[in-house]
């Protein structure tokens, strides 16, 4: 009986669809035909190679991978912050639950960097560390089967499998340029090479590849014509400007050394070294509200095209896979270790996240993982099963001693929290073990795959993943799929640590129970005194002498939480296929029950005293019934600590077609994802900024031998913010009101094409023009606006095969 991949719903879609395959067919033409179809299978896709080469990336894999269904780009947070560096989002779960793998294995380089208050990282992600000339395909895994992935995966996994060696001695050099029109927009340059053959024939072989790339940033002034953020050398506050793309410099070098040991055990050795170093333009967590020397520093730092984070990763790793009789086995070790060099950033309220200092801090990531899988064969009665056994063990160190240290001296002493000096260093163990049983039933035409996950980790409570696919053949050319399992995440090192704090002054404080406009003492003033600022102007504060003094609009604190629930994930679908000498059609339903996702304000301490005198806080005018600003006196703090949420409702569709003409010259393929729900129950509000819907198209001409022209066009529909209230600066202070305005961007298309001609059997060339009708997004505050569309650019990609 033949192995399942690690992939197993790939196997599973190829099997179920081709059992029924008729013996007249050549054996490599099923295969190809397998390939073109589990590509487009319902709840997993796969890019291949010639994919990449047919459409170039720019310089990061997520270019491609968000074409695939149910799959966009987006940030982590409603609000769209940090909307610029959109990572890859499966089915609208988050960037934060969209598993990375590269051959297999969890890449978590992106952990390194703060996870802010409203659940976004200063980061790309983790789908830039293997150049695009050393993919050998890229697999998405949606819904319930990959839950079998463990932590992180509730939305998908994305596997980045690398190109492995060669019998023969074979190379590449590849070189790419993108240019835009507009020269605001940042241009790419990037040159790479792979190399691979035997060192020993047939028995040790390599590969190497290495990359260097350039994506300049965009210009200062790309969303704002006149930059007032330049010209305002006072350092105050501007709400009118957005920062464009953030450009990076690329250099990767990897290598791999494979030993057939013996014709059934092999083992490899893998290790690759990154740098990632952006160009800074201005970007920061909360881009509209750059305020005094946060905005004086990041002026002065964009100004300079600084490079304000470097990022270096290294990674090794070393496989076993075995055949034992009837038995396979594969086993990895790897360890990574992650040095992000960065200027120190604000922690407090509306300069979170703004650089504010110049002397660079280091934060240091370490992961080693350890994991096995045995996979036994079998006959019971008239079903054949492929059980698949794995235990995994893995810890992560972070030690970012930067991101501690927000002191109290204003607000309040939280008693068991020291002030200054708190430890960066935090720590996670994780312990799991799966078992996976893939059975075809007597009558070849299903497949049933129950299975169960246990996992347990030291910064919250063990978690069971219970799961259940199957696929069967309903006709020669019908077929039904569906599936459903509990999915989980572990908090985050951050989330978990108890020396992680962030304050907020008053403005971004969340509306509930402890702070509410309805509370005994929310707008009652027993007196007031007139105060003199900095510059000689007076004004009036208010007081209140009740005990803890007023109790709505209070200043907060946000402290890491030890004790924190995992997040979970209840995911659904079912769905059908059909296909038919090359056409496929299909049309799938998920529904994700998401439960307990950790928020920063997700419980409540306590309230605490804040020094003698307390604290001056303005309620600004917007929030004032008569749009007058007021100060009032606060004698107190209310602590928070992050926690969970109840539920949240994910729910939509996704359809493929593929269809071949003129003797499959023609490849016509599109996708759609259309989302039918998208809200946390609790605030009304939904989990990720996705479009209603998104179509991807793709039309492939092989003209001959040596021509092919591609064309695609992407269609997104409207995004819509949040529309409800969550914190103070969203209402009316004494009514309540909402001041939220729900914003919306409207449905649009991108258009591109290029042509690509083969000299010969070593050259090739591939030139082409995306966005032909040079459609724009601006990013623009307080708006649905919150990333920069590119408009239309050219590129040429040329390759020497030797």
């Amino acid at each position: 009986m033949k192995k399942f991949p690690r992939l197993s719903i790939i196997s599973l879609a190829v099997i179920s669809t081709f059992a029924q395959a008729k013996s007249t067919q050549k054996l490599d033409e099923i295969q190809v035909t397998a390939e073109e179809q589990v590509k487009q299978s319902l709840g997993v896709s796969v890019v291949t190679a010639k994919d990449l080469e047919r459409n170039p990336i720019e310089n990061d894999a997520s270019e491609i991978i968000a074409k695939q269904p149910g799959v966009t780009l987006s940030t982590n947070a409603p609000g769209g912050a940090r909307g610029n560096k959109r990572q890859v989002d499966i089915r609208a779960m988050g960037p934060e639950n969209t598993l990375i793998l590269v051959d297999g294995k969890p890449v978590k380089s992106r952990n390194s960097e703060r996870y802010g208050r409203n659940g976004t990282r200063n980061t790309r992600g983790d789908t830039n560390w293997v150049p695009a000339d050393a993919i050998e395909s890229i697999e998405v895994l949606r819904g319930p089967a990959a839950a079998r992935y463990g932590s992180g995966a509730m939305g998908g996994v994305v596997n980045i499998k690398t190109k492995s060696p060669t019998s023969e001695y074979h190379g590449s050099v590849n070189l790419f340029t993108e240019q835009p029109e507009d020269g605001k927009e940042g241009y790419t340059n990037r040159l790479g090479f792979n190399v691979s053959g035997p060192l020993i024939k047939d028995v040790l072989g390599f590969r190497l590849y290495g990359n260097i790339a350039k994506t300049q940033a965009d210009a200062l002034d790309i969303n704002s014509g006149e930059d007032a953020f330049i010209n305002n050398n006072a350092g105050t506050q501007d709400n009118t400007r957005y920062a464009g793309r953030e450009g990076v410099r690329n250099r990767d070098v990897a290598g791999q050394l494979v030993w057939n040991i013996t014709p059934d055990q092999k083992l490899t050795f893998d290790a690759a070294y990154s740098r990632q170093g952006n160009i800074y333009n201005g970007d920061t967590q909360n881009s509209s509200v750059l305020v005094n020397q946060a905005m004086k520093t990041s002026r002065d730092l964009a100004l300079q095209h600084a490079e304000t984070s470097t990022i270096y990763r290294q990674s090794y790793g070393l496989t076993h896979e075995g055949k034992w009789g009837a038995l396979d086995n594969r086993t990895y070790f790897t360890f990574d270790q992650t040095r992000n060099y960065h200027y120190p950033e604000g922690l407090l309220g509306s300069t979170e996240g703004a650089y504010n200092g110049l002397n660079k801090s280091v934060g240091l990531l370490r992961n080693y993982r350890f994991s096995n899988e045995l996979y036994i064969p079998f006959a019971l009665g008239n079903t054949s099963h492929m059980v698949t056994v794995g235990a995994e063990a893995s810890r992560s160190e972070l030690d970012d001693a930067a991101s501690m240290t927000q002191t109290m001296q204003v607000y309040a002493i939280v008693p068991w929290l020291k002030d200054k000096g708190r430890s960066g260093k935090v720590a996670q163990n994780e312990w799991a073990a799966f078992l996976e049983d893939n059975i075809m039933l007597p009558n070849n035409k299903t497949i049933v795959t129950p299975g169960i996950r246990f996992d347990s980790s030291t910064n919250s409570k063990s978690n069971w993943s219970p799961s259940f696919n199957f696929s069967h053949q309903v006709s020669e050319n019908w077929k039904i799929k569906g599936g459903v399992a509990r999915s989980y995440k572990a908090p985050n090192l951050y989330q978990s640590s108890p020396n992680y704090l962030l304050i907020n002054a008053s403005n971004g404080c969340p509306i509930d129970s402890a702070n509410n406009w309805n509370n005994p003492n929310a707008l009652n003033s027993t007196g007031s005194v007139v105060k003199t600022d900095a510059k000689g102007r007076q004004y009036t504060v208010l007081q209140n002498s009740h005990p803890k003094g007023f109790d709505w609009g209070r200043a907060c604190y946000f402290l890491g939480n030890e004790n924190i629930k995992p997040e979970t994930s209840w995911n659904k679908e079912i769905g059908f296929e059909y296909e038919n000498e090359g056409k496929l059609f299909s049309l799938a339903y998920f529904h994700n029950d998401y439960r307990n996702k950790i928020v920063s304000n997700g419980e409540f301490l306590t309230t605490i005293d804040a020094p003698a005198g307390g604290y001056d806080r303005e309620i600004r005018a917007s929030n004032t019934p008569d749009g007058r600003a007021i100060y009032r006196n606060y004698t107190a703090t209310n602590v928070y600590r992050w926690g969970n949420t109840p539920r949240a409702i994910i729910e939509g569709v996704e359809g493929n077609i593929t269809l071949p003409f003129l003797d499959d010259a023609i490849l016509f393929s599109t996708n759609l994802t259309y989302m039918l729900k998208n809200k946390n129950k609790e605030t009304g509000n939904p989990i990720s900024l996705v479009p209603k819907y998104t179509v991807n198209s793709n039309l492939n001409w092989k003209i001959n031998d040596h021509w092919d022209v591609n064309t695609s066009y992407t269609r997104y529909g409207k995004q819509k913010t949040v529309e409800n209230a969550e914190n103070f600066m969203h209402v009316i202070y004494s009514t309540g009101e909402s001041l939220v305005t729900q914003y919306q961007l409207g449905s649009y298309g991108i258009w591109g094409a290029n042509v690509g001609y083969k000299f010969n059997n070593s050259l090739s060339l591939r030139v082409g023009v995306n966005n032909i009708l040079d459609k724009r997004i601006y990013r623009n505050a307080g708006t649905a606006r919150t990333y920069n569309e590119r408009g239309r650019s050219y590129f040429a990609n040329l390759k020497y095969n030797f």
